[in-house]
């Protein structure tokens, strides 16, 4: 996702759109703090929705956790990972030294 100050888009509108043409969502700012967030039209949005995609994106971008994103959309935490399978996106939140040195405590 990219981001874009307020300023810069009110000088330079295309900043935002050279963005969505490539399909980056794109967060709006002023003084540093996102204050919107634009998504091009794309089969994801029509497909699964505004707020399932928002909420997507906020986690791959490590926003938001995994547990927030459930919350975010009002379903189990086992409906969000199967959500994130379907669309191919990972959502392990350990990283791999983590996981490693816990499977090494059973060996």
């Amino acid at each position: 996702m990219q981001t874009v100050a307020i300023r810069d888009l009110k000088n330079n509108p295309s900043s935002m759109t050279k963005y969505l043409d490539e399909g980056s969502s794109v967060f709006v700012t002023r003084h540093g703090k996102p204050i919107g967030i634009t998504l091009p039209l794309n089969d994801d949005i029509f497909s699964i929705g505004v707020k399932k995609t928002v909420a997507i994106e906020l986690y791959k971008m490590d926003i938001i956790s995994l547990g927030k994103m459930a919350t975010m959309l009002e379903i189990p935490k086992q409906e969000a990972m199967s959500l994130l399978n379907s669309l191919n996106v990972t959502w392990i939140e350990d990283d791999i030294e983590n996981i490693k040195a816990e499977a090494n405590q059973w060996l």
